[in-house]
């Protein structure tokens, strides 16, 4: 006799994760994996420590996207992705529209767009910012170097990355720096919602993936 398969259950991140959700970040964070494993070979071991933290970092901030665009997509609502202070600890806190609008800074200081998740910032070693000291070249202009270097996460005028039910998100970056001489810039594409992560080092001509 075939005794059928027996299903799992297995505990999920949270209501706000569609299944595909959960999926995508299972695949990026398996892909940062190999990255770091196919390099360990050509680094020392204080270059390899950075390049984790840089990586893993980036790696964050994409399953942070990929949450917040599931929870506009399952919500049917737009929702709003943005880096804050909490008292003594930073965190990615996602908020939904309240008045229709879309997500707004204003709208959130006056709890009309009011949080719907929030997940700490585990990294102390690296940070939302530009590398000071040196020019950066900018991953979007060949030939240029980034400008307002106060300012690493830009979309369009704000700091808040937003998606709509459809899945389709404000276009911008948000930079990373270690604080010594490593970057990553992750990149999400406005009507597909998709994400690209490059990564620099202090002296390189180009950013690569």
């Amino acid at each position: 006799m075939i005794t059928p398969p027996v299903r799992g259950c297995a505990s999920g991140p949270g209501p706000l994760l569609h299944p595909a959700g959960i999926s995508a970040i299972e695949l990026l964070l398996t892909l940062v994996i190999l990255g770091l494993l196919a390099a360990a070979a050509g680094l020392g071991v204080g270059s390899l420590e950075s390049s984790v933290a840089i990586r893993s970092a980036a790696a964050e901030v994409g399953a942070a996207m990929l949450r917040a665009r599931a929870a506009a997509i399952t919500r049917n609502t737009n929702v709003g992705l943005k880096y804050r202070q909490n008292g003594d600890r930073y965190e990615w806190t996602i908020y939904a529209d309240g008045n229709g609008n879309g997500v707004r800074t204003l709208d959130i200081t006056r709890g009309i767009d009011r949080p719907i998740a929030s997940f700490g910032w585990s990294h102390n070693d690296v940070r939302p910012g530009i590398l000071t000291g040196s020019r950066v070249p900018d991953p979007g202009d060949p030939g240029s170097y980034l400008d307002r270097v106060d300012d690493p996460i830009r979309f369009n005028a704000s700091d808040i990355c937003s998606f709509s039910p459809i899945g389709e998100c404000t276009p911008g970056s948000i930079y990373l720096w270690d604080g010594r001489d490593r970057m990553a810039v992750v990149r999400v594409y406005g009507r597909s919602g998709k994400l690209r992560t490059l990564y620099w080092r202090r002296g390189e001509r180009n950013w690569k993936p």
